[in-house]
C-alpha cells in the first residue's frame, strides 16, 4: 500500500518507521516520503482542496536517479519566464 495513500495517512499520521515531507509548490504540494521496505515514494496533491477528501494523491510514484536534475532543470525554466 502506498505510504501516501488516505488510509495510510489516518492509520499512521506520524510514522516511526519513515519521513514523510510535504513541500508547496503553488497551489500543488508535493510529498516524498522515504519508507524502508517501499524505497522513495512521492504524491502530488492537490494543496488548495477545501475538504480532506479532495486532498487524496492527484499523482504517486517512485523517486528515480533522474528526478532531481529534471526538477532542476524546470526550477531553471520557471526562473527564466518567471516575472520579476
Amino acid at each position: 500500500m502506498s505510504a501516501h495513500s488516505v488510509k495510510t495517512r489516518r492509520r499512521h499520521p506520524n510514522p516511526t518507521t519513515y519521513t514523510r515531507e510535504a513541500f508547496e509548490v503553488a497551489h500543488v504540494t508535493f510529498e516524498v516520503a522515504n519508507h524502508p521496505e517501499n524505497g522513495v515514494t512521492f504524491a502530488l496533491i492537490a494543496g488548495e482542496a477545501e475538504t480532506a477528501k479532495d486532498r487524496r494523491p492527484l499523482f504517486t510514484g517512485f523517486v528515480t536517479p533522474d528526478m532531481a536534475a529534471q526538477l532542476r532543470a524546470l526550477a531553471d525554466r520557471i526562473d527564466e519566464v518567471a516575472p520579476c
